[in-house]
């Protein structure tokens, strides 16, 4: 039994080893995918692109700082180095998907405020469309946001301050200012006193009243030998009217006995001729002998 029991120890004890080691395998599996899955969520396994910078003072700078493209986050310092020459140099990392962002050409500004805090602004190229490889430099540029707003601020005042000085300088001018300006609506005032009050004294002239009724009823009069000429042009017109009816029928009747009076000749020449035919005649000779001339002429007894 002592030699079944020392068998029997050694198995369980391989037993309780092997489980041991599949245990561990098993952690150490799931503590292997752990990391992998959290590397690969850092992106540790992107193609992120990586630029160098440098500038001359490293005040807002630090590692880890975020670098943002209107706003949203794009990557960040990677690191930060003091070289002997006093400069700063670093790197930053822009991750894989916002690679396409930085173009040739753009740069880096720090932004920089009391309020805000700071933070690096990615700025892209409006029109380079080549891409940054790796290692390559980009320009970086400080823009303190509280002097340029003090800047633009200035810009924006001095401008109205200098026309308020000069729109002062105009009004408080004496030759062409307010005070000139209110002394000529002063003079123009008094002169449409004046004129007024000679134009009431006239109304209060007799002689103004009676000349105003004269021409009253010069107007009346002239109304009424317009309205009487009017009346006459009408008269004269009817009596043109009718003349020239007279005429035309005058001139009808003329022509009309003209006619006549030519019918009448030509019927006068034809018997003549008649006549004259018939005296030639044997027969006429004896029965309408020519009368002479004289005899013709002779008037009677």
């Amino acid at each position: 039994m002592t030699h079944s029991l020392n068998t029997h120890l050694p198995a369980q004890q391989g037993h309780a080893l092997r489980n041991l080691l599949v245990v561990t395998a098993i952690a150490a599996g799931v503590l292997l995918g752990l990391g992998f899955w959290l590397a690969k969520k850092q992106g540790a396994f992107d193609d992120n692109l990586v630029l160098r910078f440098a500038t001359s003072s490293g005040v807002h700078l630090s590692n880890g700082m975020k670098v943002v493209y209107q706003g949203f986050p794009v990557g960040q310092v990677k690191s930060l180095e003091l070289t002997p020459s006093g400069e700063i140099q670093g790197t930053l990392e822009v991750k894989e998907k916002y690679r396409g962002l930085a173009t040739a050409g753009s740069t880096l500004e720090l932004a920089s405020a009391k309020l805000v805090g700071a933070e690096l602004i990615l700025r892209k190229h409006p029109s380079n469309s080549d891409f940054f490889k790796n290692n390559d430099a980009i320009d970086f540029k400080h823009f303190d946001l509280a002097h340029d707003l003090e800047k633009k601020v200035l810009e924006k005042i001095d401008p109205a301050i200098a026309r308020v000085m000069s729109v002062a300088a105009e009004i408080t001018d004496p030759h062409k200012g307010l005070p000139a300006t209110l002394a000529n609506i002063n003079k123009t005032l008094v002169s449409t006193e004046r004129l007024l009050n000679s134009l009431n004294a006239r109304a209060q002239d007799p002689r103004v009243d009676h000349m105003l009724t004269n021409l009253d009823l010069g107007s009346a009069s002239m109304v009424r030998n317009a309205e009487l000429t009017e009346k006459t042009m009408q008269s004269a017109r009817q009596v043109l009217g009718s003349t020239q009816k007279a005429i035309e029928s005058t001139q009808k009747v003329m022509e009309s006995t003209q006619k006549t009076m030519e019918s009448t000749n030509s019927l006068v020449q034809k018997t003549e001729q008649t006549l004259q035919d018939f005296r030639q005649g044997g027969v006429g000779k004896w029965i309408a002998p020519a009368r002479p001339a004289n005899a013709a002429s002779a008037p009677k007894n």
